[in-house]
């Protein structure tokens, strides 16, 4: 007999682990660790520098022309002059003024930021490319908005200050006149004019420097707030400002030529002479400005401060915005969030993450060491924090190396997929006509069942329907009308489009037929001088630059700096730094991208060198050749320098890779172009 089985009460159970197949987290994107801290570091150099600065110069505008307005010292004494800064009157249109004039300018300024420079190589295309975007008619709508709002509260500032001493501005909107109480006041016209004129001189300033750029600056041509740069602001303002007074005068003189004419015109005269009979009746010579001198100096004034608080803006947002923002010392894993930055769509913060981590790549601090320790012996994230910086680095050098090979053409389209082959067509073959007879036999079937099945699709009840559709006589009239719209509705179609898109070029056409009947009337009729000065204007205006055409071919070149002085130093660092040898894998592909790179820029330099040849000293050439030839080797060495910024760039990364590792490079493989260049870094160094 067996011996029974020995039983349990313990259930069964899988034995209790903490192993867990767990993947490894990936690097936050920018926009959740970076671009917020960026951000914020902005904002405050708006609000804390840029719209502090700003307020300041607004309230000085005010003082003085409250001071000019109630007299000077003479008429109020030193104590009462001394209080004017801070009246109620004072602080109250100060804080208008800024809010009215500069508030708007710096605001579009921010939202109309972007980081891609203006591709163009003369002043017509460069206004050309201006006018179709956006950003320029906002920036005309806002210049002109503030224009106008400055020019309202200089009136309001006047009839506050001024009747005392110096008596009525006469600045209302209508005259004052009990016969003709509608006549519109020409002196406040004129004021107007001439902000708006300078609201768009302003505007042509802004499209010419591309100040809607992101300006791109390193440490070695950075930007600097120093008294050269407010010199410089003083003598663009005067000039603006007496340039938007001729402008204005000729413009308010055309005017009232014109509007006699207007007055010939059917009803319009109706519309008009209740506001501007004045105007028609009034003398034209040549001695009208000179009675209204009083009236030029103030529309000068105002266009003067106008234009001074948006240069004084502009300037310290093109100073104070590109300045390097270091983050590293606000968070404790700082690298990693520098390698987030630069995975971020934006190349603004690129830039800025780039700028740091150049700092950090470069210092010999025992902190920058310890940091660059854990940048390479980073385990935690998939993939590494050295992958995602050497991917994003020559990923950005990639992209930028093909467009200068594409001579800063944007990259072709791709390909258009192969047609599909077309099928074998069918062999002919004799069709089998469809049986419609039943094959099993028939029985007698019920009157219901024969009642359902006349109404069935193949029935008889159907087939009659199909019959008698087709013996019916459609007339002609009504079989045709499909063939008679369709056609007249595609034609129309046609004619609308045609019309859209003549309509959208009329205006090219109208201004290219002024400018013709206008260099035609200055050919024939203006003096010597005067064609001289149109026929060099017009070359000036239309000449392509060889310099610009350059900077088109690398417009992120300092990205470009960035990202070699970047990857070079961290490699020479990794040689007693990377433990684990991450870095040494990528070392061959880093150093091929960097003389790929060098190699174009090279050969683009020799082109370059055959454009400008010195004259000799034998040659008898007129002033104007030499002029032209003068003017060739300036945009020759311009050329030069923004090549030589990539340039020389390259040049010391792979020098300094190559002095630091010396003989070890000998245990990579190259391709035999890149080992041939790189053997000339190794017997330099």
């Amino acid at each position: 007999m067996a011996s029974p089985r020995s039983r349990t009460t313990t259930p069964i159970r899988a034995i209790p682990s903490n192993l867990a197949n767990r993947a490894s987290p990936s690097v936050a994107p920018a926009s959740q660790t970076y671009e917020p801290l960026i951000k914020s570091i902005l904002r405050q150099r708006l609000t804390n520098r840029i719209f502090t600065i700003s307020v300041v110069c607004c309230w000085l505008q005010t003082t003085f022309w409250t001071i000019w307005g109630i007299g000077g010292r003479d008429a109020v004494g030193l104590k009462s002059l001394l209080a004017v800064p801070f009246r109620p009157s004072t602080l109250v249109v100060t804080a208008m003024t800024w809010l009215a004039v500069v508030v708007p300018v710096i605001v579009i300024r921010k939202t109309q930021l972007t980081a891609s420079r203006t591709i163009a190589s003369s002043p017509a295309k460069i206004w050309h490319s201006a006018k179709s975007k956006k950003s320029t008619k906002y920036a005309l709508m806002t210049y002109s908005a503030s224009a106008i709002a400055g020019t309202i509260l200089h009136v309001l500032l006047a009839y506050i200050n001024e009747p005392k001493a110096h008596g009525d501005p006469r600045l209302l909107l209508f005259v004052k006149s009990r016969r003709y109480p509608y006549y519109l006041n020409g002196r406040l016209l004129f004021l107007l004019l001439s902000q708006l004129t300078l609201a768009f001189g302003s505007l042509l300033r802004n499209a010419m420097l591309d100040r809607f750029a992101f300006k791109w600056t390193i440490a070695s041509n950075q930007y600097r707030l120093s008294i050269f740069e407010l010199m410089r602001v003083f003598v663009v303002v005067i000039v603006f400002s007496s340039a938007s007074l001729v402008c204005a005068s000729l413009s308010f003189a055309t005017i009232r030529i014109i509007f006699p004419v207007l007055y010939r015109i059917p009803l319009l005269p109706i519309i008009l002479r209740p506001f501007t009979g004045h105007f028609v009746r009034g003398a034209i010579t040549l001695l009208l400005p000179f009675s209204h001198i009083g009236l030029l100096f103030r529309a000068w004034l105002i266009s003067f401060t106008t234009m001074f608080v948006w240069e004084i803006s502009e300037l310290l947002f093109d100073v104070l915005i590109p300045q390097p923002i270091k983050v590293s010392h606000l968070i404790s894993d700082s690298s990693v969030v520098l390698i987030s930055g630069l995975s971020s769509r934006d190349r603004i913060m690129k830039f800025f993450a780039l700028s740091e981590l150049k700092d950090i790549a470069s210092d010999e601090s025992p902190a920058a060491a310890a940091c660059r320790s854990d940048l390479f012996a980073d385990q935690k994230y998939s993939p590494n924090q050295w992958s995602q910086l050497c991917r994003d680095c020559l990923l950005l050098l990639g992209n930028d190396y093909q467009l200068f090979l594409r001579k800063g053409a944007p990259a072709p389209p791709p390909p258009a997929a192969s047609p599909l082959p077309k099928p074998e067509p069918p062999l002919p073959a004799t069709p089998t006509p469809l049986l419609r007879k039943d094959i099993f036999r028939k029985e007698k079937s019920s009157p219901i069942r024969a009642v359902l099945n006349s109404f069935a699709s193949d029935g008889p009840l159907a087939q009659a329907v199909d019959e008698g559709t087709e013996s019916i006589h459609v007339p002609r009239l009504i079989k045709t009308v499909e063939d008679a719209v369709l056609p007249h509705l595609e034609k129309s179609k046609g004619e609308v489009v045609k019309s859209v898109s003549g309509a959208t070029g009329i205006m090219p056409k109208i201004t290219g037929g002024l400018n013709a009947v206008a260099e035609g009337i200055v050919d024939r009729h203006a003096p010597i001088f005067v064609r001289r000065t149109m026929k060099l204007w017009r070359e000036w205006w239309t000449e392509d630059r060889l310099s610009k055409t350059i900077e088109g071919c690398i417009p992120f070149r300092e990205l470009d700096v960035l990202a070699v002085e970047v990857l070079s130093h961290l490699v020479c660092a990794s040689l007693l730094e990377d433990r684990y040898g991450v870095v040494q894998r990528d070392v061959p592909k880093i150093i091929e991208a960097m003389l790929s790179f060098l190699s174009a820029v090279e050969e683009y330099q020799m082109e370059l060198n055959t454009l400008y040849k010195a004259p000799s000293p034998d040659a008898n050439l007129s002033p104007k050749e030499l002029q032209e030839i003068e003017t060739n080797r300036i945009e020759v060495e311009k050329a030069h320098d923004a090549l030589g910024l990539v340039g020389s760039v390259l040049k010391e990364g792979v020098a300094r890779i190559a002095r630091v590792f010396s003989d070890k490079l000998l245990a990579f493989k190259f391709p035999p172009r890149t080992a041939t260049k790189l053997q000339g870094f190794l017997d330099y160094c």
